[in-house]
């Protein structure tokens, strides 16, 4: 059985273009390059391109560079909106340099990375009472604790950065199944695809951290 995990890395660079140009509207070019990196450490390159934005007006709002994106047919849009939006004002924020009034070049380079994990089948498994199948896999008390304490509910996403189960690629705030906030590194799941993961390895996917510190 195979198991792919999604994950974005984004890299935002904000300066003000130079005055010769103040006449040029705000620009967001964007370097995207998709990726498989498998188990084994080999990368799998699936395309790179290079896209221009034009928003429009002074502000850049995550809906607007969400729906850009989503025209340039741009994987995980949404997400990519929320994102580059965010480092966007961060970077106005605190760089004292940085003149809203003036036009910006932004420059992002975005890595869509699917890793892919190759695992044995199993049956379907009683999560919190079956043994886990590995020395690797997470204890039933883990299973247990994950249930009765870090269980949320859809709702309790909005506003979040991470609206996504990485596992199944659903939209987390739109399902009705059981969501899975890890108490370590925050990261959200559906459980069901967080528990199958678990059964084999005791970590978070994302970020390979454990559940619970021994």
């Amino acid at each position: 059985m195979e198991i792919e995990i999604h994950r974005a890395e984004v890299y935002t660079r904000v300066s003000n273009l130079p005055r010769h140009l103040m006449w040029v509207t705000n620009t967001v070019q964007i370097n995207l390059d998709e990726l498989i990196q498998h188990e084994t450490g080999a990368v799998t390159v699936l395309g790179s391109r290079r896209i221009r934005l034009r928003p429009r007006g002074r502000g850049f709002t995550p809906r607007q560079l969400a729906g850009l994106l989503r025209d340039e047919h741009v994987p995980e849009s949404p997400y990519l909106g929320r994102k580059i939006a965010l480092d966007i004002n961060q970077q106005f924020a605190f760089d004292s340099s940085l003149q809203q009034q003036q036009p910006v070049f932004v420059s992002v380079n975005v890595k869509l990375i699917r890793e892919r994990t190759l695992m044995p089948p199993l049956p379907p498994p009683d999560f919190l009472h079956t043994p886990p199948s590995s020395s690797r896999g997470a204890s039933s008390e883990v299973f247990q604790r994950l249930s009765q304490e870090q269980r949320v509910k859809s709702r309790d996403l909005v506003g979040k950065n991470e609206t996504q189960c990485s596992i199944c690629i659903d939209d987390l705030s739109k399902t009705r199944e059981n969501i899975i906030e890890l108490p370590q590194c925050l990261h959200v799941f559906h459980q069901d695809c967080l528990f199958e993961w678990l059964r084999r390895q005791n970590s978070c996917p994302l970020c390979r951290r454990a559940p619970y510190e021994l």
